[in-house]
């Protein structure tokens, strides 16, 4: 789900708080310029990022902080503080982050900041030369969005035996059934995503057998599927 506007709580980060009020390793949630801002303190460095999981809306001050990053207490996701992005799944999208200035002995929450670009990670030819993923729910998906996301430029296959494009299932069973949220909440991404990324979705298409010395999967159907390396939703969800 999407940050969702909540009252505003908590000293006004824009006015500055003393420095010595927040400890190393300590959050603070507050509010600068009509938003809701969560302050970290990392060593001597400061950060200013959105409160909430961009996942569900958890509330990140009551997780933890690890290294330069925050860790949803809800679901485990996890978000570089530095850049604001979304490193584990289940959170796909960024959250806002702001500049923070060190001032007379305050801390002081500025403009907001662009989001940067992703930093590759891996090299544009790494092998494989194609990865083939079973399965087409939230982990499969995070996998395939991370890959791309991480520098991966080769061939990238999903099988799914769902009909439907990768959903968020808490947002259907929770919400739209509910009829507190629209449809347009339920899909992970819509059809352009996949196609601006590169990857080739099948649909209706289950697994039934892995032909390790052929390097094929086997379907129901008794087609066979090639490829040169097969991860499944488990193997590949544990990333980052």
């Amino acid at each position: 789900m999407g940050q969702e506007e909540t009252k505003l709580a908590g000293p006004d980060f824009a006015q500055g708080i003393p420095s010595e009020s927040l400890a190393d390793g300590q959050m603070l949630v507050g509010h600068a310029y009509g938003k809701a801002v969560l302050l970290a303190r990392v060593g001597q460095e400061v950060f200013a990022v959105a409160p909430h999981c961009t996942h569900y809306n958890g509330p990140l001050a009551e997780g933890l902080v690890v290294d330069e990053t925050v860790r949803c207490p809800w679901h485990h996701a996890c978000f570089d503080l530095r850049t604001g992005e979304a490193v584990r799944a289940p959170a796909l999208s960024p959250i806002t982050c702001w500049v923070v200035v060190r001032n007379g002995g305050l801390i002081k929450v500025g403009e907001k900041r662009e989001q940067p670009q992703s930093r590759t990670r891996i090299e544009p030819t790494a092998k494989p030369e194609r990865i083939v993923i079973v399965g087409g729910g939230a982990a499969g998906f995070a996998a395939a969005e991370m890959l791309r996301r991480v520098g991966y430029a080769r061939s990238l296959v999903m099988l799914s035996s769902d009909s439907a494009l990768p959903y968020n299932r808490p947002n259907l069973s929770k919400d739209y059934l509910a009829g507190t949220i629209p449809f347009d909440y339920v899909p992970l991404r819509d059809e352009s995503f996949y196609e601006e990324n590169g990857i080739e979705t099948q649909l209706g298409k289950t697994v039934v057998q892995l032909d390790v010395r052929a390097h094929e999967l086997v379907l129901s159907s008794g087609e066979r599927v090639t490829m040169t390396n097969c991860c499944s939703r488990r193997g590949l969800n544990r990333y980052g």
